[in-house]
């Protein structure tokens, strides 16, 4: 298992209005989907510069949800104790299901 991944990121400048804000990362995860549809196409190519593109745009497409998320938490006013909290109850579930 991996140790994970650090991000640091901040929330946009100018929230969408509430329910676009709220839609923002379901339309970032389908775009990820799509990408990963692509890769996934692209995963025995012999053709290496394709599959770097494929998964440079998988990548990105992850980090664009990241970022609506992010942006989500902060126009909901949660604060980075309120974050540390939900990851550790996400952990902890993680844990009881075996997956960590």
């Amino acid at each position: 298992m991996r140790d994970g991944y650090r991000f640091e990121f901040g929330a946009l400048d100018e929230p969408d209005a509430p329910k676009a804000q709220a839609l923002k990362p379901l339309e970032e995860a389908a775009e990820v989907y799509g990408a990963w549809q692509d890769c996934d196409d692209m995963r025995l190519s012999p053709i290496m510069t394709a599959r770097r593109e494929y998964r440079q745009n998988l990548i990105d497409e992850c980090m664009d949800v990241v970022q609506a998320v992010v942006s989500l938490l902060d126009a909901e006013g949660f604060t980075q104790q309120d974050v540390d909290a939900a990851i550790e109850r996400c952990n902890e579930r993680n844990r009881e299901r075996g997956r960590l």
